[in-house]
């Protein structure tokens, strides 16, 4: 029978693998995006052109990041280790955020762009999103990691609110210019992200509350 501690500690290890694979596979896609938005709806392999089909590449990362992470559980909890309850407790926050700060946006796009326009359409929102709102995605992923790790340190912590609208002002800059259309879509993109930000805190204290340590892993506080 696994104790509570390296049952929690498998947990993150399975969130931390998983979320690796998600800012893998959105760097992946960041970077083909840029190179087809210059070349014409194809990405250079070799010495050859090919489609850069970034749906393909959007539902393979989050499959992987599945297996990953299933796999990384069961492989964590049967490796017998020294580890308390502080271990890649703010890890298994920090990482998490920046892997769905980074990939879920862009697949939360991805049935509305398809349905609209076909593959070839979003491939191309691909590469324009990373031009038009990436700075604003990379300030994200920041301030959930901030929040993650301040979370997890007990120190006051950004609200999912404030990282909502800090990220919302970033994408103005410098683009506001094209008829407020990045701030727009990234307001309404990061909605979802809301609650998903409040889930961080939320699985702070029930790991806290799981292994019965209060005083040892400390109630985060939020401003």
């Amino acid at each position: 029978m696994v104790d509570p501690v390296r049952r929690v500690i498998a947990r993150r290890v399975a969130r931390i693998s998983a979320s690796l694979v998600l800012i893998a596979g959105a760097v992946y896609l960041a970077r083909a995006g840029l190179a087809t938005s210059f070349d014409c709806g194809c990405t250079l392999i070799g010495d050859r052109t090919v489609p850069l089909d970034a749906a393909y590449i959007v539902c393979v990362t989050w499959l992987l990041a599945a297996i990953v992470g299933v796999a990384s559980w069961l492989v964590a909890s049967r490796v017998r280790c020294h580890v308390t309850p502080r271990t890649l407790f703010a890890e298994s926050l920090m990482v998490p955020g920046i892997g769905i700060a980074l990939m879920l946006p862009i697949t939360l796009h991805m049935p509305f762009v398809i349905a609209l326009g076909g593959s070839d359409v979003f491939d191309f929102w691909v590469g324009a999103s990373v031009l038009l709102t990436g700075f604003a995605h990379i300030v994200f992923a920041v301030a959930c990691a901030c929040r993650g790790y301040r979370l997890a340190v007990n120190q006051p912590a950004w609200s999912p609110r404030a990282v909502y609208a800090l990220t919302v002002v970033t994408s103005c800059f410098p683009f506001i210019v094209l008829f407020a259309i990045p701030p727009a879509l990234v307001a309404v993109t990061a909605l979802p992200f809301i609650p998903l930000l409040a889930r961080m805190e939320t699985l702070a204290n029930r790991e806290r509350e799981e292994l019965g340590n209060a005083e040892e892993l400390p109630r985060a506080r939020v401003i």
